[in-house]
């Protein structure tokens, strides 16, 4: 029923994993299989869900001493944008798959998808997530190796392969496929073609390997931060700067408010925080959350310029609840059994009338 996306950060490599149900016990076997396989990572970023706000990912996490999990702000998907961004991409995958084999066992698809994401060209790092993380492109067995594609059809048993690995026509390649860290050690005329003999250090190719793996990181380290720069520039380019004391308009999630409430709240920018994050106020006290520039919108007029802002943290849905003329969201609700008579009752100390959720269909005076 669900994905579980991995996503290494810096090279963009994913690791797609099927999952029957959204629990942390799942979560953290199919983790456990990940980490044994490629390492723990540093940091593990996860989103707000509570199969990741768990004592199991924690206890998980915690073989690993030097694991630091982190999650995103609620409700606010670009905390995981890399992720989120990639997840539009499988999504898309994965029904052309369904689509091109007349099925729906989309589970099936996931393998294909992983290689398909993980060897195409990704933009940030201007390389494969791939070659990014292995340091060469994917391989797609015998018809990338050193052995003459004229070979490839007679191999059927152990002894074919060993001798075509040890003959002298399998150094052979054909021009134009020779790596450019091979070593040429001859060349030859065949039939009128020219072809080379090549001899590989073994020794220095380890070493070898392992710098080029990090080329490519280092690379693509620079891609992504040229990247960032970019949409730094856009974002700066289409939002204005935002002074202490100007007014602003924080659009309230659905969660947070009754159908019939306004969708945005008026708030004064209060303080600005490194430079990226604002501390926002409203009239019914301070937000406790800071926001981003993309999460609110600047008012032409200043209407909360001489409005006083109390000292009180408050969250958003608190502070739409003491603006609204409704009460708020409205997900209060009450278990009385004796009609909702006494301020015992919970709607009633709060000055609002029971629904349809409360008390079952117990007799109530509250409505």
């Amino acid at each position: 029923k669900f994905i579980m996306v991995y996503q290494d950060h810096l090279t963009k490599f994913v690791i797609l994993r099927p999952l029957k149900f959204k629990r942390a016990e799942e979560v953290a076997y199919n983790l456990l299989d990940i980490f044994t396989l490629f390492g723990a990572p540093n940091i593990l970023h996860s989103d707000n869900g509570r199969e990741f706000v768990n004592a199991v990912i924690t206890n998980l996490c915690s073989l690993w001493s030097e694991v630091k999990i982190v999650h995103g702000k609620a409700r606010h998907s670009q905390s995981q944008g890399s992720v989120e961004r990639a997840n539009q991409d499988i999504e898309s995958m994965i029904a052309t798959w369904m689509e091109t084999n007349k099925t729906t066992k989309w589970s099936e698809s996931l393998r294909f998808v992983q290689a398909m994401k993980n060897g195409a060209f990704h933009s940030g790092i201007k390389r494969s997530p791939y070659e990014a993380m292995f340091g060469n492109k994917m391989k797609m067995g015998l018809a990338n190796s050193i052995i003459p594609k004229n070979v490839l059809p007679g191999l059927q048993t152990e002894e074919d392969l060993e001798a075509a690995l040890t003959e002298p026509k399998a150094n052979i390649v054909e021009v134009g496929e020779i790596d450019e860290e091979v070593e040429i050690d001859d060349v030859v005329e065949t039939q009128g073609e020219t072809q080379y003999v090549e001899t590989r250090d073994v020794e220095n190719e380890i070493p070898a390997r392992t710098q080029k793996i990090k080329q490519h990181r280092e690379e693509s380290l620079i891609g992504l931060q040229k990247q960032a720069r970019q949409m730094l520039q856009m974002s700066n380019k289409k939002m204005p700067i935002v002074l202490i004391g100007q007014t602003v308009k924080i659009k309230i999630p659905e969660v947070d408010r009754s159908k019939i409430d306004a969708r945005t709240l008026m708030a004064k920018v209060l303080q600005v925080v490194d430079a990226d994050f604002y501390r926002l106020g409203t009239k019914a006290g301070t937000i406790s959350q800071l926001f981003t520039r993309n999460q609110f919108t600047l008012c032409e007029e200043n209407f909360l310029e001489s409005a006083i802002i109390p000292d009180n943290e408050i969250g958003i849905r608190q502070a739409v609840s003491q603006l609204s003329l409704t009460g708020g969201q409205g997900l209060i609700r009450c278990d009385c059994l004796k009609k909702c008579v006494t301020n015992r009752c919970k709607c009633r100390s709060k000055n609002l009338l029971c629904n349809s959720r409360c008390h079952s269909s117990q007799a109530c005076t509250n409505k």
